[in-house]
């Protein structure tokens, strides 16, 4: 939203314009007036931009109104839907009701529905595999709360890469090239850079760990030039973990109790471990590569 914002407000920035004007007044005048009369007078000539193009004035550019309009849409749906989502009361009756979700294969699909729409507006994906424990056993629930997990964070990958792709990297680049940018957008590069080079493994990595964004890496990789292929396969490696556990949370079919719940434990706990010692990784690879 900062990096929005501060790119909406230099479409009226004023420093870019008078130079543009100048540009017109010493070249496109000069070469108007010596064209024939016959010349067609819409060919775009020379220092001529056209609507919905971007301007450029020396080292920068200013993206138009136009080009805002797919992020925007974009954030506007995410927002929307996961205030809707919060909000409607069916959806969680639905997550609820066990005997609805174990009626066969409706009962099924519509728990895969829901939780889609549920990981694609990244509420809590815990609540969900918890439910599929509850509704399906371990073996089953497992199963379909990764196959909900994985669909959610697919589209919101391509959500986020049709809403904001190039308008995130040709923001990205300009404000380096201004030397502007604060601690959100050093992250935001850092994290990009992780994903150019490493996307596995950074996807991966990032899933593991107890902490974290499942929505905010889906957009990050929406907006890097991370591949569908390697996003999916990282997505299901890295979120079956934390899947198992909150599903045999769930369960409760082969463990009772304490048993249940140390077993999670220990299953939560290797799993941030092993994404910490990842990130580790591959943060001193990049710092090597860069170097």
């Amino acid at each position: 939203m900062e990096e929005e914002a501060e790119a909406g407000e230099g479409v009226l920035d004023m420093a870019s314009v008078y130079p543009a004007l100048a540009t017109v007044s010493k070249e496109v005048l000069p070469r108007a007036m010596s064209e024939s009369p016959m010349s067609d007078p819409t060919e775009p000539h020379e220092g001529q931009i056209l609507p919905g193009q971007t301007h450029v004035s020396g080292d920068q550019a200013t993206p138009s109104a136009l080009s805002l309009l797919r992020p925007a849409i974009m954030l506007i749906v995410l927002l929307g839907g996961a205030i809707a989502l919060r909000e409607v009361p069916a959806l969680h009756d639905l997550l609820n009701d066990t005997a609805h979700l174990r009626q066969g294969a409706a009962g099924r699909f519509w728990f895969c529905l829901v939780g889609t729409l549920w990981c694609l507006f990244g509420l809590p994906r815990q609540i969900l595999c918890f439910a599929a424990g509850v509704a399906y056993g371990l073996i089953e629930g497992t199963a379909l709360a990764t196959l909900s997990t994985v669909a959610g964070a697919v589209l919101c990958w391509a959500w986020a890469r049709w809403g904001a792709h190039h308008w995130a990297r040709e923001t990205m680049a300009r404000r380096k090239r201004q030397g502007k940018g604060g601690v959100l957008m050093r992250y935001g590069e850092r994290v990009a850079g992780m994903l150019d080079r490493h996307p596995f493994e950074t996807i991966v990595t990032l899933r593991l760990l107890p902490v974290g964004s499942s929505l905010l890496l889906n957009l990050f990789a929406g907006l890097s030039a991370v591949a569908l292929l390697p996003f999916t396969a990282a997505t299901l490696v890295g979120s079956l973990p934390q899947s198992i556990i909150f599903v045999l949370l769930g369960s409760g079919a082969q463990f009772g109790g304490w048993g249940r719940t140390l077993v999670a434990v220990v299953l939560f706990v290797v799993s941030g471990v092993m994404g910490y010692r990842l990130l580790k990784r591959i943060t001193r690879n990049q710092q090597t590569e860069l170097s």
